[in-house]
């Protein structure tokens, strides 16, 4: 894979409630490693596992990742709505988030808490258990550095409700930021509230302050473009000398042919597709200042490595 000096990501855990007599199911998925509550620890050290006390109460509750479909009056049709825990870690990365992931929806938690590598902790639903392990593995094998966060705005967060929600929206929207103290010229453009910056009024609704900021920064500044999808969402992470794009597919199906353009000139690159083994990018270039490619299918998660010099693996 990819090497560029950095932490590696934390894998998030399972969390298991459910008796130890339970144990052969998750050693078949390959789970050794467990948070349980207090009383079910020395059970489960005893059947063979690495146990430990975890109390869900003591955590930050992320959403269950997944798409709801709500009907557009203006055009008739349904349109996807993504409920992503993305905006939420990036505005408070430090804390350990704790998913209770219904049937379907665990390996996607897995997948999107190691993109933005937060430490999660996940409850997933017995059936479950066979998809959480194969993400786990999938992810533990990627040996994927912890690099900085690469973003086209810079957010000065107040902590409001107000701005929560217009990080939700520029995320949902693949509008790339990050939160800072203070102002920074490394970003293109800064979202902050008060002297110098914007009203309560511009941001009272989410989703048009949203678009406006994409079109005052322009798509041909943005650092990520997504072509095909309205159900893929990107999240970005650099160096200088090379990138990590993580691709997350908030929907059931497969995406096929999605198409991703980044700003930049990389010509080396990597890819590992949960699911493809074999992957391999299509349609790949590195003209007029940017780089892009096409996945010819994605499932819950996949990570692109670009370099300006050779990857090693």
């Amino acid at each position: 894979m990819l090497f560029l000096a950095g932490l590696a990501i934390l894998l998030p855990s399972l969390y298991w409630d459910h008796p130890v007599d339970t144990a052969a199911a998750l050693r078949q998925a390959g789970i050794a490693r467990l948070l349980v509550p207090a009383a079910q620890v020395d059970a489960w050290r005893k059947a063979g596992f690495t146990a430990n006390a975890f109390d869900p109460a003591t955590a930050a509750k992320a959403t269950a990742p997944h798409v709801e479909y709500q009907m557009d009056v203006a055009s008739a049709t349904r349109v996807p709505w993504v409920d992503a825990n993305g905006w939420q870690f990036i505005r408070t990365p430090s804390r350990t988030y704790f998913y209770d992931a219904p049937a379907g929806a665990a390996a996607m938690a897995a997948a999107e808490a190691y993109a933005y590598g937060v430490q999660a902790v996940i409850q997933a639903a017995p059936e479950d258990v066979d998809s959480l392990g194969r993400m786990l593995r999938f992810l533990g094998n990627l040996d994927a550095p912890r690099l900085p966060t690469r973003a086209n705005f810079g957010i000065i967060d107040d902590g409001s409700d107000e701005m929560g929600e217009v990080m939700n929206l520029m995320a949902r929207h693949n509008l790339l930021f990050d939160v800072i103290p203070s102002p920074d010229p490394a970003y293109d453009l800064i979202v902050r509230l008060g002297a110098g910056g914007f009203t309560k009024e511009d941001i009272a609704d989410p989703y048009a302050f949203a678009i406006r900021m994409r079109h005052q920064l322009t798509d041909d500044k943005r650092l990520v473009r997504i072509y095909g999808s309205n159900v893929v969402i990107v999240r970005l992470t650099g160096d200088g000398t090379g990138e990590q794009v993580h691709l997350l597919n908030y929907g059931k199906p497969e995406v096929k042919a999605l198409h991703v353009r980044v700003l930049g000139s990389y010509p080396q690159h990597h890819v590992a597709v949960f699911g493809h083994p074999r992957a391999a990018l299509e349609d790949f270039s590195v003209a007029g200042g940017a780089t892009e490619f096409t996945i010819p299918e994605l499932g819950p998660y996949a990570i692109v490595y670009l370099g300006n010099g050779q990857l090693s693996r």
